[in-house]
């Protein structure tokens, strides 16, 4: 049988091949992890392997007996796990329940203790699906483009959170049996693929799931229940009814934005008396796909960017700056913005058009355009830029047709709350000078960390879904697509200054 010779790190094996398939399929079946942010289409490079010395991309290149491949090293660096206060009350009850926060781009898991409410251990790890997608379209478009697309994605979803609870019953030295139940906040696409219900609903208007998960879904994990947080529409799923009920803002008088920015950014404005919620499609940018030294929030990306006679950086991990993740990406933007070297439209400048002082920084691209170079490694392009407009456009025309939708100014706003990792690393203060999000007091601005998570933990401890049921049934979905208003705030909001919200 013709066969391949694959090396990641200190680990070495062999995988058989033909005359067909390409390297990323393999891998894929083999159930090894590569990033293909574009599912596999040949766009994002994001595949990038050695095969017998020489650079290629793995969805793109069909091995041949004997190959020799190396990989790039497995993503390292800490996913989030932080959550608002842990909800630790008693129940009453013997065993233990889970909490899953079931991201895009990764998944954590929390064990708790029935009897005291302590959490007993934590586990996280990379979705198993980054070698379908970095974004839920992707994944959608694979299970409608291949038969048992649906099955291959559900299952791999349930095998790895088979694993992680495994690992964390290990952990807290618990069995299986003392497993009482097990609740999951993700959004409607991941719950969905997760229970194997067709997303192909959600590839086209109106964008309306088969399943808003409001009764129980009937799965299980390790043989004990296994509930989906209910969600309020097709790109507003379990994860912002979580966050919403772990942060309180549901049980409090006021107007308060609630953001979980991503691929799908997805945002919900109100209090007490109910919420607004709307989601847009903000593109990977934010993800690092489509950045030509994109990545992920890992060890090696890039952060933070200040300077100060020099150009200074935070490093996720500490160690060399290998790329940009997402609050990287918007760091460096604004900062070149006040310093003059991109201007209001989104042009780099190239060396001779930029202030003296930075020139040594920037080279020209085949097209004229300026290349900024931060490290010999990390470098912005005009791409770049134009990606990050549009995906700071879109997000920002959605808070301020929530605004709008609501009747609000922004002093009106009792505070903006930013959950999730992009929203642990993000400055604010970089998000509003290019025009991302609105310019408010610090008192006002809150990150809650992996409220999902911390949703979802309350729910597993309380259990019942009561309390997020009557979240989701005070949430009213605005769709965006199609409106006149978002597409002119659209585009009112793609140069690169910071708005003036009324």
């Amino acid at each position: 049988m013709s066969s391949i010779r694959v090396t990641r790190g200190g680990d070495v094996f062999r995988l058989p091949c033909n005359d067909t398939d390409t390297l990323l399929a393999l891998l894929r079946r083999a159930g090894c992890t590569l990033p293909a942010a574009c599912g596999g289409h040949g766009r994002c490079g994001k595949c990038r392997v050695s095969v017998n010395g020489v650079p290629r991309l793995a969805c793109r290149v069909v091995p041949e007996d004997g190959d020799e491949i190396v990989l790039p090293p497995a993503a390292g660096g800490r996913i989030l796990t932080e959550t608002l206060d842990p909800p630790a009350v008693p129940t009453g009850e013997t065993g233990c329940a889970a909490a899953i926060d079931l991201g895009t781009t990764t998944t954590a898991l929390r064990l708790y203790d029935l009897a005291t409410g302590h959490a007993l251990a934590t586990c996280a790890d990379w979705t198993a699906l980054a070698p379908y997608g970095a974004d839920v379209i992707t994944r959608i478009q694979y299970t409608i483009d291949h038969q048992d697309g649906l099955t291959r994605l559900s299952s791999l979803l349930c095998q790895q959170l088979k694993a992680l609870l495994t690992r964390a019953l290990s952990q807290a030295g618990r069995q299986p049996a003392e497993l009482k139940r097990t609740v999951t906040a993700g959004n409607t696409v991941m719950q969905s693929l997760l229970a194997g219900v067709s997303v192909r609903p959600l590839a086209a208007a109106p964008f309306c799931p088969e399943t808003f998960f409001r009764q129980s879904s009937g799965l299980t994990l390790l043989d004990a229940p296994l509930y989906c947080v209910p969600c309020a529409a097709g790109f507003v799923g379990g994860d912002i009814t979580a966050g919403l009920l772990a942060s309180g803002l549901a049980r409090r008088a006021g107007h308060f934005l609630f953001l979980d920015i991503g691929t799908n950014g997805e945002m919900a404005l109100g209090g007490m008396d109910g919420f607004t919620c709307c989601a847009v499609a903000a593109g990977p940018a934010f993800e690092g796909a489509g950045i030509a030294c994109g990545m992920l929030g890992v060890d090696g990306a890039v952060s933070r960017v200040r300077y100060s006679d020099a150009f200074k950086m935070n490093v996720i991990g500490g160690g060399e700056a290998v790329g940009l993740c997402g609050s990287g990406l918007i760091d460096l933007t604004a900062l070149l913005l006040r310093l003059g070297v991109i201007d209001e439209g989104g042009r780099l400048l190239p060396p001779e058009d930029a202030p003296e002082a930075f020139r040594r920084y920037l080279t020209r691209d085949e097209n004229g355009c300026g290349v900024f170079h931060l490290t010999d490694r990390v470098y912005l392009t005009a791409a770049d830029v134009r990606a990050l407009q549009l995906a700071k456009a879109a997000v920002a025309a959605g808070v301020q047709i929530l605004l709008a939708q609501q009747g609000l100014s922004l002093s009106a706003l009792d505070g903006l709350y930013l959950s999730g990792g992009f929203g642990m690393y993000l400055d604010p203060a970089s998000a509003a000078a290019i025009g991302m999000l609105p310019r408010l007091p610090a008192a006002k601005l809150h990150s809650v960390g992996n409220a999902a998570l911390s949703g979802a933990a309350q729910l597993a401890l309380r259990g019942d879904m009561s309390a997020a049921d009557g979240i989701v049934n005070r949430l009213t979905y605005l769709e965006l697509s199609g409106r006149p208003d978002f597409a002119d705030a659209f585009a009112k909001n793609i140069p690169l200054r910071s708005m003036q919200w009324r």
